[in-house]
């Protein structure tokens, strides 16, 4: 084989031109005093070799490409940046907006993984506004709580002083008749602010599950007959209609009885103080799935204002007669009693059809 000196240099740029594709590398050497070409051929299948020709045009034309690339690179990075970054930025705006208390939050694009962000955030401003006005509200009833209780201790005792300052007084003559009725006076009058103190009590030892329960197996039927009989025994509400009705003679509840009687008696109190004389109160008892006591009445009903806030520790009813003055506490503390025996309750009322409170033990 013989090769012409253009021939080998053609064939190394272009080895498929050679009868058997071919690779070409060369070397230059010296070796005493003489210089020698050094040609090695390889298969283009072991080695192959893609040459790259270059022209003054080509060499602008590349150098464009490259700074064209690089600039549509940079650009789609800052939309791409801008699409990514414009939704975080917003959804920690709207974080710092409900840390300080704004809820109008803005709204996020709804773009894959940040819909979900923004219904959940949405929801979160809303249930957080929903909050701040309950909290607003039930601080207002506190402080209106307050007033009152401060009101109802105020009057007793003002009474309570007043007559111990007339049986001390040497100014006037008493015979044992005043000085017994004074005495009862007083004694009333301390059983009352006692009674305000006790629940107060009460309700934070509910609230706090520090109260001891003595829990015994009963017929829930004898002991909601026991406490209708407690009420119309009082003088007050001897004429009052009260029925009751049941599935069964027996149908038995773990709980404690004194404070379930105590929880059947407030539900019942205030269907009878908030009441004209002739509202017909129904007690309902059935056992379906655990024990359910309905308590129903034809009165007046509850507005839903009122309704939102019965259950709430500083509740008092704007028409709570002066026949029965209370605390404010007695449906918190028979709600507590519900649920400390694993109970449920529920309130349904309309103003002048009447109110109906389910009881789930």
């Amino acid at each position: 084989m013989e090769y012409l000196a253009g021939e080998l240099v053609d064939y190394t740029l272009n080895g498929w031109k050679m009868p058997k594709p071919s690779t070409i590398y060369s070397q230059v050497f010296n070796k005493n005093g003489q210089r020698y070409s050094l040609i090695v051929g390889f298969p283009v299948g072991k080695m192959y070799r893609l040459p790259l020709s270059l022209t003054q045009e080509s060499i602008i034309f590349y150098i464009a490409l490259i700074i064209l690339t690089f600039i549509l690179t940079i650009l789609v990075g800052y939309l791409f940046s801008r699409k990514l970054a414009t939704p975080i930025a917003d959804i920690i705006d709207n974080i710092k907006n409900l840390s300080q208390g704004k809820f109008n939050v803005k709204n996020v694009k709804r773009i894959g993984v940040y819909n979900e962000v923004n219904k959940n955030i949405n929801k979160l401003a809303v249930n957080l506004e929903e909050n701040q006005k309950e909290r607003t509200n039930l601080e207002n009833a506190k402080e209106a709580w307050i007033a009152n209780i401060a009101h109802d201790l105020k009057t007793p005792l003002s009474s309570v002083n007043g007559y111990a300052q007339l049986l001390l007084s040497e100014d006037y003559q008493l015979d044992d008749g005043d000085v017994k009725r004074y005495g009862e006076i007083i004694i009333n009058k301390t059983e009352y602010i006692q009674e305000l103190i006790n629940d107060l009590a009460l309700i934070y030892k509910f609230k706090n599950k520090v109260i001891p329960l003595k829990i015994e197996r009963e017929n829930i039927i004898e002991v909601v007959r026991e406490t209708v009989i407690d009420i119309l025994n009082n003088p007050l509400y001897c004429d009052r209609n009260i029925n009751i009705d049941y599935d069964l003679e027996k149908i038995y509840v773990n709980c404690d009885k004194k404070y379930i009687k105590r929880a059947l008696n407030n539900f019942l109190f205030n269907a009878l103080v908030h009441n004209p004389k002739d509202t017909i109160v129904d007690i309902n008892i059935s056992e379906k799935s655990g024990v359910i006591i309905e308590i129903k009445d034809n009165g007046n009903g509850i507005t839903q204002e009122d309704l939102k806030s019965l259950f709430h520790r500083y509740y008092r009813a704007t028409n709570t007669g002066e026949s029965h003055k209370g605390s404010g506490l007695g449906m918190a503390i028979s709600k507590e009693i519900i649920e400390i025996h694993s109970g449920e309750i529920e309130v349904f009322s309309k103003v002048s059809e009447g109110t109906k409170i389910i009881i789930r033990l």
